[in-house]
């Protein structure tokens, strides 16, 4: 073979590797519903710690924790001026969709609420590296129900 046959070959590969490596680079990036792993972290713990203080906010009004964050969402939804009540939304790290309550903190995704306390914690018991298989960053063995 000569080396224009050689040489074309060549480019013909490297071009259709570099093609297949973005494409994979897109499926991945295309494949989570956010894409950064750093504002789903910063996203989970504002979250948390807007909503413990609004439960604590219930608590001072009414002497008692409320008995479900359904309960607490519907009381905060009757006051006009909402800004002071952060309903929280639900988690985001372990990919499971809708809200969902746990009493038991038995690390199946969602939020766990204790009543007795007005304690809110993710739901999720394994370092984030357990769910974000890809994630390296500096919070790789964080248990994000320790947040």
């Amino acid at each position: 073979m000569n080396r224009r046959k050689i040489a074309k070959r060549l480019s013909t590969l490297l071009f259709v590797t570099e093609t297949l490596l973005l494409l994979n680079v897109a499926l991945v990036e295309v494949s989570h519903p956010c894409t950064s792993y750093r504002s789903r972290i910063r996203g989970a713990k504002l979250m948390l710690m807007f909503s413990r203080k609004s439960i604590q906010l219930f608590a001072e009004k009414n002497g008692k924790f409320p008995d479900s964050l359904h309960e607490f969402n519907e009381y905060g939804k009757k006051f006009p001026d909402k800004i002071e009540w952060h309903f929280p939304p639900g988690e985001s790290i372990s990919g499971k969709t809708g809200f969902r309550e746990h009493s038991v903190l038995d690390g199946t995704g969602g939020l766990y609420y204790d009543p007795k306390t007005g304690a809110l914690k993710l739901n999720l018991t394994k370092p984030l590296k357990s769910y974000w298989r890809f994630y390296f960053g500096e919070r790789r063995n964080d248990v994000p129900a320790d947040w």
